[in-house]
């Protein structure tokens, strides 16, 4: 329904009302599932929110005939936001915290990443103007770095230019600024802030704005930008970047909001000033601006362009709210609803609206698609326990929520939602090499499993490891921001043997892998200690790959492998006699030699019992053994189950036969 459809509806059904007759509401009568939690305060907001996505799933998303074209999902990375100003920028602690976000998104499975560089952020210039000679070139070397890191786990880059808030970065005379601009030096400094960010930051994709109420706000302007005089600021900033060179890379894009009135003008404006894709910012379903998206999309690609989404997020308000608002109306609306959504009971609606917006990027082939708020997918604030706080004091609770979040490798339903929708089926998966368990330790063997990981099989053939075996490496960064190359003992076509080395930070890990192909990152959170026991069947499961050592009456020692293995049927358990002597029994694993020997425990059949030794095997890198005395009274027993426990972690359970 477009908006001049949804206003048409809704003043006959106040006529219609008038005259006694009644009209079904646009929300359900009954209180759908996905706001059953939400309180009464809140309840139109969720069911009015509730039928939109129900109608627009029906009537719109019904088309797609679920064919999954190449888009790059994407999420905002809030800690980069430009608005911050360059001090905040430029802060000690700045690039810890860009790192452990962007090691989050690794983690949610994004292909891609969204931030700003607006107007004046880039301009140098401005920094003149205010006697700042040195803030220019680190703030472009801070985005440049961002790129790089961002681009080094695999992740593409949309950077937005369009014009700084005033009210956000309060450390910048911007208001005073813009208000001695002239329209035509907005032009030009635009221009050359997007040069900038083109030429020497280098992200994937530069949309040079998409919300021409927005900026006329943050401008001061008496009046809103019309579809012309935004477009025709638009085709002198692509005419200039043209002229300079930028021909291919980035992509150049520009487009509207989602509630923007006659936004098709804007858009058909848009189509001819030179841009390569039509880029959308959505921040309601209400009114039917979700179906307003998709005609503004049709009008794009009926004209040869992309398009794309780069904001986009179910903010929580009512139909009465929006009703008879101008866009600069709305923006006020749109702004008051943001602390509405931090709260866990709005999680089932907003991945809903997610699960939208999937299909609407496979179903119009979007270039990419970016969902905002992305501490969502780490965390939501209480409402019984944050109803009474301050909007402030709730974004302080979600944003030191979402910081443990980083570092722990967690996320939230709505994450956990959000991964599944977009995480690449070839993204590889990081396992213990004995267990294949994906909890790891420090100085522990993992395997990573994937496709196109190198050209060919190639093992290490010497001490200490490589780090780089056939043209691939693997290069870990944590949370503290440490990037150490690991250990390599093999490296092929669909898997890698490597070691974590034990300076990593333990917690939530990027391991960025270097292929013949391009660069692929795969998340790993580490442990101190995550035990994992080898087995002759070298999948986890079976007879361990361990020994029997005996004590013989004449004072020597027997040592025998607690296996045999034929070609055709595996390696099975080989019968153990109890009775020649005091007798042990020798595990093999990885991710057990941090733990104190008092901690490690093994459970033989029924019997729990403590280990003699735990800890790193001779000779053998990342490889630990546990040894345990066997009690004669398991002689007899038959095949058992074992297992090594390391301060109540347990490893995969494996056999052994007593005779």
């Amino acid at each position: 329904m477009s908006r001049s459809q949804t206003h048409q509806f809704l003043t006959i059904s106040c006529f219609l009302v008038m005259l006694g007759m009644g009209v079904r509401p646009l929300a359900s009568q009954t209180t759908p599932a996905q706001c059953s939690s939400v309180p009464s305060n809140y309840l139109t907001m969720c069911t009015e929110a509730q039928s939109y996505l129900d109608t627009f799933s029906s009537s719109y998303l019904s088309e797609w005939d679920h064919t999954k074209s190449p888009v790059a999902f994407a999420t905002e990375l809030e800690s980069t936001n430009c608005n911050l100003g360059p001090s905040a920028l430029l802060s000690s602690t700045k690039w810890a915290q860009v790192l452990a976000e962007l090691n989050g998104f690794a983690n949610v499975g994004v292909q891609a990443v969204t931030t700003c560089m607006s107007f004046p952020i880039a301009y140098q210039p401005f920094y003149q103007s205010i006697n700042d000679t040195q803030d220019f070139a680190n703030v472009v070397t801070f985005y440049q770095n961002v790129v790089k890191e961002a681009h080094r786990r695999g992740l593409k880059v949309v950077i937005e230019e369009s014009v700084m808030f005033p009210a956000v970065a309060t450390s910048l005379p911007l208001q005073q600024y813009f208000s001695g601009l002239s329209e035509a030096q907005v032009t030009t400094g635009r221009a050359q802030n997007a040069q900038v960010i083109a030429q020497q930051v280098q992200p994937d994709w530069l949309n040079l704005g998409s919300e021409p109420d927005t900026q006329s706000v943050q401008l001061g302007l008496s009046a809103e930008y019309t579809p012309s005089g935004y477009a025709s600021e638009i085709g002198s900033i692509v005419t200039q970047l043209r002229a300079a060179g930028v021909t291919s890379t980035p992509l150049l894009g520009a487009g509207c909001g989602a509630w923007q009135t006659n936004g098709s003008e804007y858009i058909n404006d848009l189509i001819p000033t030179g841009l390569d894709y039509i880029d959308l910012h959505i921040y309601s379903v209400n009114m039917g601006y979700l179906a307003d998206a998709v005609q503004y999309m049709d009008l794009a690609i009926t004209a040869g362009k992309g398009v794309a989404i780069s904001e986009a997020w179910d903010n929580k308000m009512t139909d009465d709210q929006l009703q008879g608002k101008g866009d600069l109306g709305v923006l006020s609306v749109l702004n008051s609803a943001t602390p509405t959504n931090a709260y866990s009971f709005w999680a089932p609606l907003d991945q809903e609206f997610l699960g939208d917006l999937v299909d609407l990027a496979y179903w119009k082939h979007l270039l990419y698609a970016s969902a905002d708020f992305s501490q969502y997918f780490f965390t939501y604030a209480d409402y019984t326990q944050s109803a009474s706080l301050s909007t402030s004091q709730v974004t302080t609770q979600v944003d030191t929520t979402e910081a443990a979040a980083f570092q722990s490798g967690g996320l939230s339903p709505t994450g956990q939602f959000w991964s599944t929708a977009v995480t690449q089926p070839t993204r590889p998966v990081t396992a213990s090499a004995a267990s294949g368990a994906t909890a790891v330790a420090d100085n522990s063997i993992v395997s990573i499993y994937g496709s196109g990981l190198a050209a060919s099989g190639t093992s290490a053939n010497s001490l200490p490891l490589p780090t780089t075996l056939d043209g691939v490496t693997v290069t870990a960064t944590d949370g503290a921001g440490a990037q150490i190359p690991l250990p390599l003992f093999y490296v092929g076509p669909s898997q890698i043997n490597a070691e974590i080395p034990s300076a990593l930070k333990t917690g939530l890990v990027a391991l960025t892998i270097t292929t013949p192909s391009g660069n692929i990152t795969t998340p790993v959170i580490t442990n101190s200690v995550a035990p994992g026991l080898f087995t002759a069947n070298e999948n986890g499961k079976g007879v361990a790959a361990a020994q029997f050592v005996t004590d013989l009456s004449n004072g020597s020692q027997s040592t025998v492998p607690v296996f045999q293995c034929s070609g055709g049927a595996g390696c099975q358990p080989v019968p153990l006699n109890l009775s020649q002597g005091t007798a042990a029994l020798v595990l093999y694993g990885t991710g057990i030699r941090n733990a104190s020997l008092s901690d490690v425990t093994v459970q033989i059949g029924s019997l729990s019992l403590p280990a003699s030794f735990a800890g790193a095997s001779p000779n053998y890198v990342g490889l630990d053994q546990v040894n345990v005395t066997v009690p004669q009274s398991l002689a007899g027993s038959g095949t058992v189950d074992v297992t090594v426990s390391v301060s109540g972690a347990a490893s995969n359970v494996v056999t052994v036969d007593f005779q």
